[in-house]
């Protein structure tokens, strides 16, 4: 059997991604390999179907509880024989499990480090199965140099020797030149081949706010996402508790996460956060490793992350079921102090000049007037023209101006001051502040004051420009200073122009989409079978099935089971197990609007990436707020309705999803003298047809009213469920 046959028959796939294709050969010849590839680039089945080909057993180290866990789910509903160990399971489970390993019944058995630490532990814990391969997951931490160096790791780099026959792959979402050297001198990777993907992810949106907007920037910006999954990422534990209590008060479904949390209130938050119990995560960088949640809308940093590596990682943690995600981060120079100081107190000295240096570029790529995408990528070695139209400096207005001026009394400041002073003090210096850091001898300069006519922010984005054109550079350590280059003394003597960016105050447009009001039925409709089948195996809706899954089924309508396998996401399994319900409820959608299959216009079959406009049918939810705004204005639904130019079916459809925050009751929609009768009825009947329960229910019941009902009960079990479960 092929490669490409298990991609289709297993995981519901036509092609593969990236470098997938060639790590799989690689892997099936015997090579070690490392492998970097973006979150949602599909690492995992880089290594999943060769242990589907090879004879044996694949190991696969992961760091994290929740990671194996999601992994081995998402195996077992493609009808995939896989399992973990960790210390979360009981005696009598591990040794089931072990039993069945023995026996040589599983393909793919997730461990974690510390299980295999101690000397041939791995060998003894197979018995006589074969090994086929190891995988390591997250292989950035067993680098010193990587964002979340983990000692654990270590001990794996124990594993070639002990295996000097095996391949070995290892791989991870993003890895520095120096973090990926080191990762194979760890390991100890023979001949390994390397394998890095674009680090591009052309559906996040990159944007750069200023701090002080956070507050009233979230109020709006939530509001018009409250139905959409994301992460709000702050420096402190305080922070976290405070911001997720504030969001809760506005009524938004939002939870904290942080290490000082009980071990047992971390794993309830994070289980609530992936079953979509609440939707905001509140959270500091202990949350989202072990996080595989595919539609999550939006990642938030309230905070500066500490480097690149970071922030490309944690925003990575949005979108990745492909569609349109936002990364928005709240920036403040006081923030590169802040981590200056942790770097200078709780760092290992030897590492130190490396992490303020990967700090001042964090700083850099926040302060600097281009393209959001292209410096991320020039980060990792890789190029970009600078026009990715997705990032806030490609998609607002800037002006060019001459900035030669401004630029010499930036150089002639640092020249006088020689270049003894980092940004701050030299913008006061510009700007004549009475301070006492500057001397009277400093006052002295003919350049002291020089650039009174700009505030401090104008100059701080001055002096952002000039670093990011290599007309300034700053030095590395604790306290960088500014220092002058080449470039400079070109600008100084007036033989280099130099030409800055100023921004048009225009405001962005608005990317709520709006325009799909026909499809939003059937899209929340199918996300609540969804939903009810994650229920019905306890795992998150998204091992179930993606949003981009569903977005297809919307797109295509296919009526017939068979029809399945031309959507994404669809494998022999899942079409046998799910097909049923989900094509029920599409055939059942094109009856009440008159509408066919449109599975003949999905033409050849395409990679799952591809290029979606910046209205997508992932916002289509924060269309609901607009008409909840217009109902508690006092207007009827059949008002909301000719207002918005909608179906009435539509609005109450709108209203209904607020049932959960309290803002409509089910009076709103049913009569409570109907409610019974439809609960029996629903009772009887499951909530995949909702037509078999309109029929039985006879004349006088609505649709509207039996969906209402229907989400009445299940906010209702999820409240009873939490109970229980405190």
């Amino acid at each position: 059997m092929t490669p490409e046959v298990i991609l289709k028959q297993h995981f519901g796939f036509d092609e593969f991604r990236l470098n997938q294709k060639e790590v799989i050969e690689s892997c099936l010849n015997g090579y070690d390999s490392i492998v970097i590839m973006p979150t949602g680039g599909g690492k995992s089945m880089c290594y999943q179907i060769p242990a589907l080909m090879l004879e044996g057993v694949t190991i696969v180290v992961s760091p994290l509880i929740a990671l194996m866990k999601d992994q081995v789910d998402s195996l077992k509903l493609n009808g995939i024989a896989a399992e973990f160990l960790n210390s979360s399971q009981s005696i009598s489970v591990q040794r089931n499990i072990i039993e069945r390993l023995q026996s040589g019944e599983l393909k793919l058995l997730y461990l974690a480090p510390e299980r295999i630490s101690e000397a041939n532990s791995l060998a003894k814990l197979v018995g006589s199965i074969t090994i086929s391969l190891i995988a390591i997951d997250e292989a950035h931490c067993i680098s010193h140099w990587g964002h979340d160096f983990r000692p654990d790791y270590l001990v794996l780099g124990s594993l070639k020797k002990q295996f000097p026959d095996l391949p070995i792959m290892a791989l991870t979402a993003s890895a520095d030149q120096i973090t990926r050297d080191d990762i194979v001198k760890q390991l100890n990777l023979t001949g390994s081949n390397r394998f890095i993907s674009s680090f591009n992810r052309p559906n996040i949106r990159y944007s750069i706010q200023k701090k002080d907007r956070l507050d009233s920037f979230l109020r709006v910006y939530l509001d018009k996402n409250r139905d959409s999954s994301g992460i709000i990422y702050c420096l402190s534990r305080r922070s976290t508790e405070e911001l997720a209590e504030q969001l809760r008060e506005s009524g938004f479904k939002a939870a904290c996460y942080h290490a000082g949390l009980e071990r047992k209130a971390r794993q309830q938050v994070q289980d609530d956060f992936i079953h979509d119990r609440i939707h905001i995560m509140v959270a500091t960088i202990a949350f989202g490793m072990g996080i595989d949640k595919s539609d999550v809308r939006f990642v938030i940093h309230a905070d500066l992350p500490k480097n690149i590596e970071s922030y490309y990682q944690e925003t990575g943690r949005a979108g990745r079921d492909g569609l349109p995600s936002d990364a928005i981060l709240f920036y403040s120079r006081g923030d590169v102090s802040k981590l200056s100081y942790f770097i200078t107190n709780e760092s290992d000295p030897a590492h130190a000049d490396i992490m303020y240096k990967k700090l001042n570029q964090m700083a850099g790529f926040a302060e600097a007037l281009k393209c959001r995408r292209q410096m991320l990528m020039q980060y990792f070695d890789e190029q970009h023209d600078g026009k990715c139209n997705n990032c806030d400096f490609c998609m607002d207005n800037y002006q060019p101006y001459d900035g030669t001026i401004p630029a010499q009394k930036v150089l002639s400041a640092i020249t006088r001051l020689k270049e003894r002073f980092g940004i701050k003090m030299i913008i006061d210096f510009l700007r004549g502040a009475k301070i006492k850091k500057i001397t009277h001898e400093m006052r002295s300069l003919k350049t002291f004051g020089i650039g009174n006519e700009l505030s401090a922010e104008e100059w701080q984005n001055i002096i952002g420009q000039l670093l990011s054109q290599n007309i300034l550079e700053l030095s590395d350590g604790e306290y960088p200073v500014l220092r002058i280059t080449e470039n400079s003394r070109s600008v100084l003597k007036g033989s280099m122009p130099v030409t800055l960016l100023r921004a048009d105050i225009k405001t962005a447009p608005d990317t709520t989409n709006i325009n799909q009001e026909s499809n939003i039925d059937l899209f929340r409709h199918l996300k609540y079978v969804r939903r009810i089948l994650a229920e019905e195996e306890n795992v998150p809706p998204y091992i179930v099935l993606s949003d981009y899954s569903i977005e297809e089924l919307v797109k295509y309508l296919p009526t017939e089971k068979y029809q399945l396998f031309e959507i994404s996401g669809f494998g022999q399994y899942k079409v046998e197990k799910y097909g049923e319900r989900f094509v029920a409820v599409i055939r059942e959608h094109c009856a009440m609007y008159g509408l066919s299959s449109r599975i003949d216009g999905k033409l050849s079959p395409k990679p799952i990436k591809k290029k979606k406009s910046k209205t997508a049918t992932s916002l289509v939810p924060s269309s609901a707020a607009v008409s909840m705004h217009l109902y508690n204005q006092g207007m009827s639904i059949a008002e909301v309705a000719q207002e918005r130019n909608l179906a009435a079916a539509t609005i109450t459809s709108h209203l209904i999803t607020f049932l959960e925050t309290g803002q409509v009751t089910l009076s709103d929609f049913v009569h409570p003298s109907k409610v019974e009768r439809i609960r029996e009825e629903v009772g009887l009947n499951g909530t995949v047809s909702l037509s078999r329960i309109k029929e039985a229910l006879g004349e006088g019941y609505e649709y509207s009213e039996i969906r209402a009902v229907i989400e009445d009960s299940r906010i209702r079990s999820i409240s009873m469920h939490g109970l229980h479960n405190n």
